[in-house]
């Protein structure tokens, strides 16, 4: 898709990803790596996906050379601001941690500091607890893909008038885009928002959202669905108790107290705790119950139409072989 693309890549660790995305989408991408690789063999590796590795200097006239040549150019932090060269066609995108200029300028930037200022970590696990972060480089990764998207729009334009141009795309924008929720809470409202844990709280009570299966576990929730919540409690059979006998048209879920839909959920969750996974979701697409299987890693691994669509491929890092996803797009046979 890409493949006319020349791009040479100057990132370490923050936006390496959005590299790795051009070269999935056909682009040669040559990564100078110009400094030692952030993080473990294995990130080194993930971040080094696609791309043609070749040690070169920042001041090097081997570089300049690249850069003469190139469409695209991706910098991180360490190399913002270093003179490599340019061409009235260059788009040079800049992948940093925080906006230059502005009060988080200096701050630390590992990917767990950028996921809690963002709030994106305050939001995570049970409220009664220590906040959750999410695992991998999160922020980093979404950084990835706002450079890469970046990099593809100033391609757009340029398409139209000839011309290249500057970019800069910062991590810690990127993570509380993602956050969306909670800045919006606090700009329209005032409030801060907490974490909720297994709630997904509506109205004056919460309801649940993951539940227990006889293999592994499930989502879906008590909500104002009539059809849903009748199709559901019609495959509970006997085990569904004083389920049976509510009035799903005339009572909102929303507005119901606590310690009854607790009750309700406790009915729920034995039924749930017999029932395979497969058994659900076979009942679910066939009744509309509204419920969805959570896939555990080893799921994903053999699903048949994953495989079906040639996302897996091997690749070697640190010496093991493991299983990881294949290219953005595919072309199938008209």
């Amino acid at each position: 898709m890409l493949g006319h693309l020349k791009v040479i890549d100057l990132t370490c660790g923050l936006g390496a990803y959005a590299g790795v995305m051009l070269a999935e989408l056909g682009a040669q991408v040559t990564l100078a790596e110009w400094q030692p690789p952030v993080g473990d063999a294995a990130e080194t590796a993930m971040d080094r996906r696609g791309k043609h590795v070749v040690p070169l200097a920042l001041d090097s006239a081997e570089l300049r050379a690249l850069v003469a040549e190139a469409d695209i150019v991706l910098r991180g932090p360490e190399a913002f601001g270093a003179d490599i060269g340019t061409h009235d066609a260059l788009i040079d995108v800049a992948i940093l941690a925080f906006e230059p200029g502005r009060g988080n300028e200096h701050r630390l930037a590992t990917d767990l500091t950028l996921m809690a200022r963002s709030g994106l970590v305050a939001i995570g696990g049970d409220p009664d607890r220590a906040p959750l972060t999410m695992p991998g480089r999160q922020a980093w990764a979404l950084a990835g893909i706002q450079g890469a998207i970046a990099a593809l729009t100033a391609l757009h334009a340029r398409a139209a008038d000839g011309r290249g141009q500057t970019v800069q795309v910062y991590a810690y924008r990127a993570a509380v885009l993602a956050n969306y929720r909670e800045p919006l809470t606090w700009g329209w409202t005032g409030r801060i928002g907490s974490r909720t844990g297994n709630l997904l709280v509506r109205g004056k009570s919460g309801v649940r959202q993951i539940w227990q299966a006889a293999d592994g576990h499930v989502t879906w929730a008590l909500v104002d669905n009539p059809p849903m919540m009748r199709a559901f409690v019609g495959q509970m059979g006997d085990m569904a108790g004083e389920l049976a006998e509510v009035d799903w048209e005339n009572i909102l879920v929303a507005d119901m107290p606590q310690e009854v839909l607790q009750r309700w959920e406790r009915l729920v969750a034995a039924w749930l705790a017999t029932m395979p996974r497969a058994d659900l979701t076979r009942r679910s697409n066939a009744h509309g119950m509204g419920l969805s299987a959570i896939d555990e890693v080893p799921d994903v691994l053999a699903s048949p139409h994953l495989a079906a669509r040639g996302l897996w491929r091997d690749a070697e890092i640190d010496g093991h072989t493991v299983r990881v996803p294949g290219p953005l797009f595919a072309r199938t046979a008209p």
